[in-house]
């Protein structure tokens, strides 16, 4: 009997005993099915309708030089991303990856691993490919592409997306770090064309046009992508178990955070796993007393890590690719948003007291001084991004410079106060009364849990968008200051 046919009778001896505990009825498996069928028809019907609409509505009002050249040039820094997220899902999961059962059961017997492991290759291929296609049919489709330019753009993603993830599991087998050297690559080739957008310095390119060279570059990528997968498929078998479970162990921790639609626990738990894999580092001694102790360690944080400082760092240039497009008064809420999303990274020392109450019981002084004091490098962070996207709220609102820089700074107050709400977010209460849904019964505070910090971005950038004066950016910096006094006095 080959290795191949008893890989297969090990699944379908697995399977059967699978199948002879289930205790769900057909009729509960075809409900689950239909809502299944009924809600991706349902919310890709609204997506489509959406897109099209946003796509006939940007066409009709994008008059601008900037706004034509940022609508040539988006759609391939999206499908760029596209890729680039196929790559982080990669190196977060692992190309290759089994669940904790597999890795117990069958990896350690005489079973041939690569006949194990070549399906889960093949269905990661898969998703690499529906992934980087589907962002690069978004943007493609925004971007006001004909028809074959989209098929062609969403082909080409589709195709890059799948090369990425043959280097990544390539790399995996390897045992080296050139899937973490592609992601900075993409990241790069991605904040540079960013930034051409923000200098002005885009052309108006014409997308692909379905000619011959087109077509004929797209076939020969598929077949050199065909090439790359058969030659990962052949050294299956030299992937190590240990590379193989950190990726299986990883999905189950996650998939229950966003079944209750906890982002900050699916944080929690990246973070735990980034940490856990992290060198040891050296200790440093000395540094000031009392709560000044705590921004001492944010300090020393971010010199160990200084990413998470220079991705809000290079996040600025979106406030300024926004006014380029003519955006106008939304650029107050983009550049909200944007240091809002890219200043999370700087809040792990408030996330950690929040999450540990134990910990923060053992500090010598209150809770509320505790959370104030590590939310002092953070907001000085974001404060100082607020202040960097001055000149662009300047262009984009016509507003005089004194004025530009209270808008700066309630940009920075929103973020910090959007970020802090994110952070001390609370769980799910199921001690609540709960609501009756056809997943069953949930808390009343579930839903809200995923639009958490949005809605505090939202609030206090409201005055100025309303009012994009110096009063209005003073209100704007009041609620923040408010929704940060309750949140980090909150028991």
């Amino acid at each position: 009997m080959s290795a191949s046919a008893e890989v297969c009778e090990l699944r379908g001896e697995i399977r059967h005993w699978r199948r002879s505990r289930a205790d769900t009825s057909l009729y509960e498996a075809l409900s689950d099915a239909y809502i299944a069928v009924f809600a991706v028809v349902l919310l890709g019907s609204m997506t489509i309708s959406a897109v099209l609409n946003v796509r006939q509505t940007a066409g009709d009002s994008c008059t601008s030089a900037g706004c034509l050249e940022t609508r040539a040039l988006l759609p391939w820094l999206v499908a760029l991303t596209g890729v680039l997220l196929v790559v982080v899902a990669a190196r977060m999961f692992g190309p290759l990856f089994v669940s904790p059962a597999v890795s117990s059961w069958l990896l350690p017997t005489w079973a041939d691993r690569a006949a194990l492991l070549r399906p889960r290759l093949l269905r990661s291929a898969l998703l690499a490919v529906a992934l980087g296609a589907a962002v690069a049919l978004g943007g493609a489709s925004l971007g006001g592409f004909s028809g074959s330019a989209i098929v062609l753009l969403t082909l080409s993603a589709g195709l890059a997306g799948l090369a990425t993830l043959c280097f990544a599991a390539s790399s995996q087998t390897r045992e080296d770090s050139g899937a973490r050297l592609l992601t900075w690559a993409l990241a790069a080739v991605i904040w540079l064309g960013l930034m051409v957008l923000a200098l002005g310095r885009g052309r108006v390119t014409s997308p692909p046009d379905g000619s011959l060279a087109w077509i004929v570059g797209v076939v020969a990528g598929g077949l050199a992508v065909v090439l790359l997968l058969a030659r990962v498929v052949r050294r299956l078998g030299t992937v190590r178990r240990v590379h193989l479970l950190a990726g299986g162990a990883l999905a189950p921790s996650l998939s229950g955070a966003l079944a209750g639609l906890d982002l900050a626990l699916a944080y929690d738990v990246l973070l735990a796993r980034r940490w856990r894999n992290h060198p040891p580092v050296r200790s440093r001694r000395g540094g000031p007393a009392g709560a000044k102790a705590l921004v001492w360690l944010d300090l020393v944080r971010v010199t160990r890590s200084p990413h998470s400082l220079l991705l809000l760092a290079a996040a600025v240039v979106i406030p300024y690719v926004a006014e380029t497009a003519d955006l106008g008064d939304a650029v107050l809420l983009v550049a909200s948003l944007t240091g809002f999303v890219a200043g999370l990274g700087l809040c792990s020392s408030l996330r950690v007291v929040g999450r540990t109450p134990g910990l923060a019981r053992m500090l010598p002084f209150p809770d509320a001084t505790t959370r104030a004091a590590t939310i002092v490098v953070p907001s000085a962070a974001m404060i100082a991004y607020g202040l960097a996207t001055g000149p662009a709220l300047h262009g984009a609102t016509g507003a005089s410079w004194a004025v530009t820089w209270y808008l700066a700074l309630a940009v920075g107050g929103s973020s910090t106060a959007a970020a802090v709400r994110w952070v001390t977010g609370r769980p799910p209460d199921y001690s609540r009364p709960l609501v009756s849904s056809p997943a069953g019964a949930i808390p009343t505070n579930l839903y809200g849990s995923a639009v958490r910090g949005f809605d505090i971005a939202l609030l206090t950038i409201a005055p100025v968008l309303i009012w994009p004066t110096d009063n209005g950016a003073l209100f704007s910096l009041a609620l923040s200051g408010i929704t940060l006094s309750y949140l980090t006095s909150r028991k």
